[in-house]
């Protein structure tokens, strides 16, 4: 009686982009392993997670909440669209925050506040990259130094239509 042996090589290549993303997915810390005060961050070379430092000091950040243990895919997802470039004003973000609380909050810095046409532009995709469906705030480096908790937000992206409010002007558009 004669054994048939067969040999099943596996064929499927990865390209280089599956291994990056696959690398980035399984060796990335998740938002939900952190303790409650504490973060981290992932910010462009050279440049420090500090409103002192000399690229972030006229910047400001968006803002996002989530319950807790809820913000790994958005963490993932922020890091994939700075990483990817897919916003159409990156050179002005400095980086991203995730800190712990009782609710997780994620941040991406900016350099240039000022520049209001790239602000709301990274907040609205980046509202829509994550599919976020709350409020979005933007608040000025200087605003929350002088003013700490008191800092108000200088452009918000609203929850369902995301029309944009601009609390300085009063005025609204689509």
């Amino acid at each position: 009686m004669a054994h048939q042996c067969k040999l099943s090589i596996n064929t499927h290549i990865k390209q280089p982009t599956d291994i990056v993303m696959e690398s980035i997915y399984n060796n990335m810390y998740r938002p939900s392993n952190l303790e409650v005060r504490t973060g981290f961050y992932c910010f462009k070379d050279k440049i420090v997670p500090k409103w002192e430092d000399p690229v972030c000091a006229k910047g400001g950040n968006w803002s996002m909440s989530f319950l807790k243990g809820k913000s790994d895919a958005s963490w993932l997802y922020t890091l994939l669209a700075m990483i990817g470039e897919q916003f159409d004003h990156g050179d002005e973000i400095c980086g991203a925050i995730v800190n712990a609380r009782a609710k997780d909050k994620i941040s991406i810095w900016t350099k240039n506040a000022a520049n209001e046409t790239a602000q709301v532009s990274i907040g609205k995709q980046w509202k829509k990259f994550l599919d976020y469906n709350d409020n979005i705030g933007f608040i000025f480096h200087n605003d929350a130094l002088k003013l700490d908790k008191g800092a108000k937000n200088r452009y918000t992206v609203e929850a369902q239509h995301a029309n944009l409010l601009f609390m300085n002007s009063q005025c609204r558009l689509s």
